[in-house]
Parts: C-alpha cells; sequence; structure tokens
C-alpha cells in the first residue's frame, strides 16, 4: 500500500478534531511515493492512535507532524508533535498496558492506557518495532519502523 496516502487518509480524518483545537495537522509527502506491504486497517488504527494521542497532548498553536520515508528495506513511520511531552522517566513503560504517563486521569478524562500498547502490538504484527523520543515542554516523536515486505 502506499503510505503516504495512508497519512493523507489519518490527516483529512482528524483535520477537524485539531482545527478546533486550533493545532496544525501536516502530512509530509516525499519526492517518491512510499510503499510497504502492510494490512491497511491495522496500520490506519496505529498512525490514527498516534495521532490522536499528539492532539490531545499539544496545546493551541501547535503542530502535529506525519511523515514516512524510505530506506529500502525499512519503512520509518513517523508522528511527532509540538506538546507538552513525555517525562524521560515514564518513556521506558508508555507502551505497557494500561500504562499512563499521570495516574490521575481518569478513563472518561483520558483513555484506558491501551492505545501505544495497540500500535506496537499492530507493529510487531507487521514484523516492526516502536520507538518514542519525547523532550517536556517541547514534544514527543513516534518513529514506527516497518518491514517494506510483510516477513514470511
Amino acid at each position: 500500500m502506499n503510505v503516504d496516502e495512508l497519512l493523507t487518509t489519518v490527516r483529512d480524518y482528524y483535520e477537524a478534531s485539531a482545527s478546533n483545537a486550533d493545532i496544525s495537522l501536516v502530512a509530509k509527502e516525499g519526492a517518491e511515493p512510499v510503499t510497504a506491504d502492510v494490512d491497511r486497517s491495522l496500520m490506519l488504527r496505529a498512525v490514527s492512535n498516534l495521532v490522536s494521542n499528539a492532539i490531545a497532548h499539544t496545546p493551541p498553536g501547535g503542530t502535529v507532524t506525519l511523515a514516512a520515508s524510505d530506506e529500502g528495506t525499512v519503512i520509518p513511520i513517523e508522528v511527532s508533535d509540538t506538546g507538552i511531552g513525555i517525562p524521560a522517566e515514564a518513556l521506558p513503560r508508555v507502551f505497557d498496558r494500561f500504562f499512563r504517563v499521570d495516574p490521575s486521569r481518569s478513563k472518561s478524562s483520558g483513555g484506558t492506557g491501551l492505545g501505544l500498547a495497540i500500535v506496537q502490538s499492530i507493529v510487531a504484527l507487521h514484523g516492526g518495532s516502536a520507538e518514542i523520543t519525547s523532550e517536556l515542554s517541547r514534544g514527543t516523536s513516534v518513529r514506527l519502523r516497518i518491514p517494506a515486505q510483510a516477513p514470511t
């Protein structure tokens, strides 16, 4: 599938939410189309979870950026934001099921803590990996590294 089209689909879906929150939502496209052998619905879910989190944790006036590139055998897909960031001590646990950076958030105000665990599971199913970097008050970047060809 064309990964650039997937990112555009996610951007279009979240455009109204981002606009209402005064957040710029950008899907960067490269000069050449980026393609990968992935399950479209699962990857839509993974990238959607990342964008939803990014919008939720980016203050008004911020930016959420979606990008993909082709590194030959690996396709990195990155969702980055200019949001509040994640404390360094929490980064090793963010992909754990039910983990929330702010444990005071209830289910009604902040989800279940499954979003990033689902992302990691989807990426692992494709033979890939998920990495996160973050800096408080500067933003977060999640990079999915997916094999260009499905594992045999």
